[in-house]
């Protein structure tokens, strides 16, 4: 397939996305003959396209020595899928997939690392233990919501496991893309493994009183920042000599600006005070916009379901953003979220804000595998400490739920793959692989005495991240949410390029209403109410305020 036939495909099929979800008539065959024929598409469940199967060889299993804390939580999920406890959700979901061995099931995957967890661990060893084969299908974020329902509409088949983004859980269950669990759940399950799921994440793949899928990646904001800077008696002598006040880690966003341009101040260009990842699609500005502007008390949608953004509390957000941008390390608004990694582990900024990989990272601990490569070495080890985001309030961004495509003809062997592979044993074991990306978010996780023994700051780490999401906010859960999210970040980098953010705003918002518009005002509105029900909506809506806080 050359570029332009798949412009043209990618185009038709954002335009029959778009139909699909406002409830018009699609046009499958389109779909079905020019996907197929571009290699876009599978021709049935059984045979994925050239393009896919270029990717797919699957990798032996990997398993680590028996003596460390991830070769323990490995073998700890090996027993519990064959020894037992016998009421446990891995044991009942290996004995009962039994009965399906020789089946083959396709699952869609994150490309890049997020795939190696069952290329070389989670895959091959449900192989081993129920004789059900895994077809890894690797797919950037994008097509990870357009593939399925594509495939959907052509009635292919061609998925059973779908690694999916919560929020397009609602579209994808009122579309028929996917299919509730809450039989399976009964008939399977043990139902403590659900009371084990922390508070802000065990209500995410549930709408409409249905449950859609497993929560399985605790993708919670937090901030890092070096100790041993923030402790150095002149820095601390300086600070309080200029503002009166001890250097502290910030707690509001104006502190966190002070204190970022105060280290630059005294720092660079050894030292800058901060960094972010700014770069226009990276992505990042949307996540950061809007973690500070609803701590800054800001909504989405008024009560007419028109853009909001327009604000006194959108300004105040921008022109932080914009202050923060100054405060930091040069190149700041080219970065990605590698890249801020980069300089990071490198030492050439004293704090960020970041998802979990980067604790792992910033001890040692991902550079133990080849996989993580593509960054350097630790150069602040056991200088890192931990703490919840300026404004009190991280973002949850992205995440995964493992769900089923409901036009699966392996439904059952589906089901039980993901609830042994999101069961407490076995997802502990995942969340612990240095090279997967899959962060912690289950109680027992976050309390788990063997990922605490994976470096020696992980306990505090772990405390952070249970800490975070206990005031975390979720991305708006609603069709549409990708097309919001990108207008954030379109409006951010052109006010980085210098655009008031006033009218950076109304420009947004005028992009937002006519998103609205297009799916459907009165639907989205229906939508966007049953977002604001979830903990973490809102920063009068965390779990904490609701009083479900999780102390470990």
């Amino acid at each position: 397939m050359d570029d332009r036939e798949r412009r043209d495909f990618e185009a038709g099929l954002s335009e029959e996305v778009d139909a699909w979800l406002r409830g018009e008539p699609t046009r499958r065959d389109f779909i079905k003959r020019f996907g197929q024929a571009t290699g876009m598409l599978a021709i049935s469940g059984s045979a994925l396209s050239p393009f896919v199967n270029s990717a797919l060889a699957q990798a032996k299993m990997e398993l680590e020595n028996p003596d460390t804390p991830l070769g323990k939580a490995q073998l700890a999920a090996y027993k519990a899928s064959t020894e037992g406890p016998m009421d446990g959700s891995a044991y009942r979901a290996v004995e009962a997939a039994k009965q399906f061995a020789g089946a083959n099931l396709n699952m869609t995957y994150e490309a890049g690392l997020q795939a190696l967890d069952p290329r070389n661990f989670s895959g091959p060893l449900w192989d081993e233990l129920t004789g059900i084969k895994s077809t890894v299908v690797e797919l950037p974020p994008p097509d990870m919501y357009s593939k399925p329902i594509a495939e959907h509409i052509a009635g292919s088949g061609a998925y059973d496991v779908l690694d999916l983004q919560p929020q397009w859980t609602p579209a994808l269950a009122d579309g028929g893309v996917i299919a509730p669990l809450d039989d399976f759940i009964a008939k399977y399950m043990n139902m403590a493994d659900l009371d084990d799921y922390h508070p802000l994440y065990k209500a995410l793949p549930t709408y409409k009183g249905k449950i859609w899928g497993f929560f399985d990646d605790g993708d919670m904001f937090a901030l890092y920042y070096r100790k041993d800077i923030f402790d150095d008696p002149k820095l601390r002598e300086a600070y309080q000599a200029k503002f009166d006040k001890p250097l502290e880690v910030p707690k509001s966003w104006e502190d966190y600006v002070q204190v970022a341009q105060f280290i630059t101040d005294q720092m660079a260009p050894n030292v800058y005070g901060a960094g972010h990842f700014r770069k226009a699609a990276s992505p990042g500005n949307q996540f950061d916009f809007m973690q500070q502007y609803r701590s800054n008390g800001g909504v989405f949608f008024d009560e007419n379901m028109k853009a909001a953004l327009a604000s006194d509390a959108g300004v105040k957000t921008l022109e932080n953003m914009k202050a923060a941008n100054a405060a930091s390390i040069p190149g700041n608004d080219e970065l990605d979220a590698v890249s801020l990694w980069v300089a990071w582990l490198q030492g050439k900024v004293a704090m960020i804000y970041s998802w979990p990989p980067t604790g792992r990272m910033s001890a040692g601990y991902s550079q133990s595998d080849k996989a993580i490569s593509f960054i350097p070495q630790s150069s602040i080890a056991g200088k890192v400490g931990y703490a919840i985001v300026p404004g009190g309030h991280p973002e949850h961004a992205f995440g995964f739920n493992k769900a089923i495509a409901a036009d699966s003809a392996n439904l059952e062997a589906a089901y039980l793959f993901i609830q042994w592979a999101c069961s407490p044993p076995v997802s502990l074991a995942r969340c612990m692989l240095p090279y997967a990306l899959r962060d912690p978010y289950r109680i027992s996780h976050f309390k788990s005495e063997l990922y605490g023994e994976l470096f020696p700051s992980a306990p505090e780490y772990l405390a952070n991240l249970n800490a975070s999401a206990n005031v975390g906010l979720l991305d708006p859960i609603m069709p549409g949410a990708q097309d919001y999210q990108l207008t954030l970040d379109r409006m951010c980098t052109s006010v980085w390029a210098g655009t008031d953010p006033m009218e950076a705003l109304k420009t947004a918002a005028a992009e937002w209403d006519a998103t609205t518009e297009n799916l459907g005002a009165d639907k989205q509105k229906a939508f966007y109410e049953e977002f604001l029900k979830l903990p973490g909506s809102t920063v009068g809506n965390t779990v904490e305020a609701l009083g479900m806080a999780v102390k470990l």
